[in-house]
């Protein structure tokens, strides 16, 4: 199934690739506060997360993410139509996979332009992950792993190493393709 179709491709920043084979290397989400004991790639991607509780945004209990072995990274925003309709199966596939597989977590990268819009999107779909703090995303390196468009879905291993991604290069494979490598990939 296509998700995208002339307009509605939605175009988000273009990356640099990343200097070295690891795609982590340039990615900082430190802000100089200790969180709890992660090691490798948790660490790093634990940092500045927040979570939708009772309408609003809280700080995200990141002892949850002890055993997290697989990160999906999901860029997408209020204002892109492909976005609006992939994200409610996403939230579907997510309570019906999260639960067998606490080494797998997802993490919303909002790709919008204020905060205001980001929280009215995650309380209209009732997203049920963490996402990185608004004020975050530009300033630590989220967007580290995100294509040129949007929705864009990518999953990583602990160690940060790209496993599968929405693009295979400039090909548009779409999320859907990731939500069934997940179901291989993740154990």
């Amino acid at each position: 199934m296509m998700l995208f179709v002339g307009p509605l491709w939605a175009q988000a920043p273009a990356n640099p690739p990343p200097a070295n084979d690891n795609p982590t290397a340039d990615l900082d989400l430190s802000d100089g506060n200790s969180p709890p004991p992660l090691t490798g790639f948790a660490d790093i991607a634990a940092r500045h997360l927040m979570i939708l509780d009772d309408g609003r945004l809280k700080t995200f209990d990141t002892s949850a993410l002890q055993g997290v072995k697989y990160w999906a990274f999901y860029y997408s925003a209020s204002w892109c139509p492909p976005c609006r309709v992939f994200t409610p199966k996403l939230v579907d596939f997510y309570h019906a996979f999260k639960p067998k597989h606490p080494d797998f977590e997802l993490i919303f990268v909002n790709m919008d332009q204020t905060e205001e819009a980001m929280v009215g999107y995650m309380k209209a779909d009732k997203m049920p992950w963490p996402a990185v703090d608004f004020d975050a995303i530009d300033r630590y390196g989220p967007k580290k792993y995100c294509g040129p468009a949007i929705p864009d879905l990518v999953l990583v291993g602990q160690d940060g190493q790209v496993l599968s991604d929405s693009f295979n290069g400039s090909m548009y494979r779409g999320p859907f393709a990731v939500l069934e490598d997940i179901k291989h990939l993740v154990h």
